[in-house]
């Protein structure tokens, strides 16, 4: 498959990166950056790398998919690509040991986005449905047309134009702040942070508990609502209002 990856070049940065954390605090090391066309139809992105952040945006137009990344590295530097084609699945993979990798994906339609990156930002727009993981790192989502199901353990969560079937949002520390296009399910969770959501006018069945915040509803809770909005969080504000409202 690797046969069908073209480089186009590298440009070494000058300067040093920043790594990661050690025990005495952050790592520093040698940064290059480069960038590669591919040339095969893509059906969708999976993110499979330890560190490092995430950027895919769709409905770019063209051909190709072009695939822009940034390396840091201790020791030996790396050498070949780091992103692979599985069966028509773009994967963003990792770059080895002392070694993070950032990617920016360019892709000419919109497909779906899944995997996981431990230590990084995830930025997804115009794709279809997520399903995606961060250990550390905020998830910033514009323009998604399917499911949404992120998590992220440490940063905010927050998307704007969301038109899919259902959205599920988890974070431990950071606040969540989603905007919907279309009227759906919402399931918003945080452990420290405030949770708001604005949504169409539709019949909700509302469900808003926080341990330590004030909660402002600005739509009406109607049991038999079709669809469901599920907020939580243990320290923060709760707010649910209507786009133009």
């Amino acid at each position: 498959m690797r046969r069908h990856v073209r480089f186009i070049g590298a440009v070494a940065l000058a300067g040093a990166g920043v790594l990661g954390l050690g025990a005495c605090g952050l790592v520093v090391g040698e940064t290059f950056s480069d960038d590669a066309t591919v040339s095969q139809k893509i059906t969708s992105v999976r993110v499979d790398t330890s560190n490092g952040g995430v950027t895919v945006r769709g409905g770019q137009g063209g051909d190709a998919v072009s695939v822009h990344r940034k390396v840091t590295y201790r020791g030996d530097r790396p050498t070949g690509p780091s992103h692979r084609v599985e069966g028509g699945t773009l994967v963003l993979g990792g770059c080895g040991d002392q070694c993070s990798v950032s990617y920016t994906v360019d892709l000419p339609g919109t497909v779906p986005v899944t995997g996981e990156t431990t230590n990084g930002a995830v930025n997804l727009s115009k794709v279809a449905s997520v399903r995606l993981t961060t250990s550390n790192g905020e998830i910033d989502l514009d323009g998604v047309s399917g499911a949404v199901d992120v998590h992220t353990s440490d940063g905010a969560i927050t998307g704007k134009g969301l038109a899919g079937t259902g959205i599920k949002a988890e974070t431990s520390n950071g606040a969540i702040d989603l905007t919907t296009t279309k009227p759906q399910d919402v399931r918003a969770r945080t452990t420290n942070g405030a949770v708001a959501v604005t949504v169409p006018d539709a019949r909700y069945q509302v469900s808003a508990e926080t341990d330590n915040g004030a909660k402002k509803i600005g739509v009406h809770n109607d049991p038999a609502g079709r669809y469901r909005l599920d907020l939580n969080t243990s320290n923060g504000g709760i707010r649910v209002g209507t786009t133009g409202g």
